[in-house]
């Protein structure tokens, strides 16, 4: 299925404004977010003393802080050893050997086989969210812009992102990689891996009737530059993890009302 090019571009016109009033309303504190490490869970949160960090970075295309990287397979065990994150939403590699979680050598590879549950979770323990299918694309495309995170160049390269090929998927590897390997493919604000490596969880319905959530970016096991492109969709069962999806979190600047832009217009982004 494609978006509904024109209900995606007036949403997006939308968003920008009212993004732009917002930040006109939050007052000088909105701008004080610059990047940097923060402890996963926040202030209040149980067990956190010698977590994995987050990085969160300011995206001004999209109005909100994303975390750098895809949430890894470290910091999403520091979540279930607090008990804010649950076992049952995670596979490991015994229920499929191209899941990271029980591979002692992958710490720092995308926390995959994760359901959506799950992904929620995590990111309301580190303080955040998942991100709409809006705010992941208008960072990805810088504001719509581009065609892939590192710009409008169709070949796609092992320099900038973690993609399968014809032979064995992960540019040979048969995996993921470790975040942040190929910071040639970064974002225009400096996001590791938004196309390649794992598709990542939205807080979007694909349909507005539908249960099924969008996830964005491509992965590992695509094998096609158009497979990796900003403005594509894919979709599946929340309660349903797999070992090409993952995902990262955002978190809202002070003062802004966070909202569902399509569902506030009564848009349907489905042809």
């Amino acid at each position: 299925m494609m978006r509904n090019r024109q209900g995606m571009q007036l949403a997006r016109n939308v968003g920008v404004i009212l993004t732009g009033l917002l930040l006109s309303t939050c007052g000088p504190t909105s701008q004080l977010t610059p990047p940097g490490a923060v402890s996963v869970g926040g202030t209040g949160s149980t067990g956190t003393e010698g977590v994995e960090w987050v990085e969160w970075v300011y995206s001004k295309p999209a109005g909100v802080e994303f975390t750098r990287t895809e949430v890894t397979l470290g910091q999403f065990k520091k979540c279930v050893l607090t008990g804010a994150c649950k076992e049952k939403n995670r596979k490991t590699k015994s229920d499929n050997k191209y899941c990271n979680w029980g591979y002692s050598d992958r710490e720092n590879h995308p926390m995959n086989c994760v359901d959506w549950y799950g992904a929620r979770d995590f990111c309301a323990w580190a303080g955040g969210r998942l991100p709409t299918e809006d705010e992941w694309y208008a960072e990805a495309s810088n504001g719509g812009s581009r065609e892939w995170p590192w710009g409008d160049n169709p070949e796609v390269n092992c320099e900038c992102d973690q993609k399968g090929d014809s032979d064995t998927d992960g540019y040979g590897k048969d995996r993921t990689w470790p975040v942040c390997s190929k910071t040639e493919g970064n974002s225009v604000s400096g996001l590791c891996d938004m196309s390649g490596n794992v598709w990542e969880w939205t807080s979007s319905k694909y349909k507005l009737e539908s249960d099924d959530m969008v996830l964005c970016g491509g992965s590992w096991g695509d094998d096609r530059p158009d497979s990796l492109r900003a403005s594509l969709r894919n979709w599946y069962s929340p309660a349903l993890g797999d070992v090409y999806y993952g995902f990262r979190c955002v978190r809202s600047l002070p003062g802004q009302q966070f909202f569902h832009l399509a569902d506030l217009l009564g848009i349907d982004l489905i042809e």
